[in-house]
């Protein structure tokens, strides 16, 4: 069965382009059902149509693709969001498991969106992540927030501001919270673009902390003690005891 497709966005040839991408690349497996200019007539079409998949635009005139969300009391489709601007919003997007195309939009990332719907699609996720995306998008602060990784078996949502640290783990990272251990498949390189606010240091080429956990520092052995217990390698290539000092305080 084909995936019914919506494209919601302000410009023609945006919307022109990813019509005649779906149709030259993905012909068998994609059928585009409606093409939107407003998140005022996306709504129309979508309660009219019904499709798996919207891909919606972020930046539009009177009100922007995160407000769509207001017009349904319950989301039965994905959102794949574009945007030609990587900063706008798009850690909330990241935070929420939420799917996103940065404009010039690429045939690999084009595939890697579908893939991941694909995945969604046949996987059972237990919780709103459309609720969360707003939640994070009103939240000034990654502390208040709910941050989504994904693991083996589907995703787990975590408190941010209980994450003592993260550890790199290969492919992996293991995130260590206040009360237990967490491992996703993001890497450590991705789950380091997440915790981008100033009381996440990396402290280490494997670790990175959250300051206000930090119980003390030991110089003999280059240590960092977490008020939980844990020990942490500082890296003396990163840090001299003076430049961590300046680092924890500020």
């Amino acid at each position: 069965m084909k995936i019914k497709v919506i494209i919601v966005d302000d410009e023609l040839h945006a919307r022109s382009f990813l019509r005649k991408f779906c149709e030259r690349y993905y012909n068998e497996s994609i059928e585009v059902l409606d093409e939107c200019n407003s998140v005022e007539s996306a709504v129309r079409s979508i309660k009219k149509n019904q499709p798996d998949l919207v891909f919606l635009d972020i930046a539009m005139p009177d009100e922007n693709g995160f407000e769509l969300l207001k017009y349904f009391d319950k989301i039965n489709f994905e959102i794949i969001f574009t945007t030609a601007y990587k900063e706008f919003a798009i850690q909330a997007i990241r935070n929420s498991a939420l799917d996103y195309l940065v404009k010039p939009i690429n045939n690999e990332d084009f595939q890697v969106a579908i893939s991941r719907f694909e995945f969604k699609k046949d996987t059972k996720i237990d919780f709103d992540r459309f609720k969360l995306l707003t939640d994070n998008i009103n939240n000034q602060f990654v502390d208040k927030q709910r941050i989504v990784f994904p693991t083996k078996n589907g995703f787990e949502v975590i408190q941010a501001n209980t994450i003592v640290y993260c550890k790199s783990d290969g492919s992996y990272t293991s995130i260590h919270t206040i009360e237990k251990e967490h491992f996703t498949s993001k890497t450590f390189k991705e789950v380091c673009e997440i915790l981008v606010e100033s009381h996440y240091i990396k402290v280490h080429r494997s670790f990175l902390i959250n300051k206000n956990y930090i119980k003390g520092f030991k110089t003999d052995d280059y240590n960092l003690e977490m008020i939980t217990g844990h020990i942490i390698p500082v890296s003396d290539a990163l840090f001299t005891k003076k430049k961590l000092i300046d680092a924890i305080t500020n």
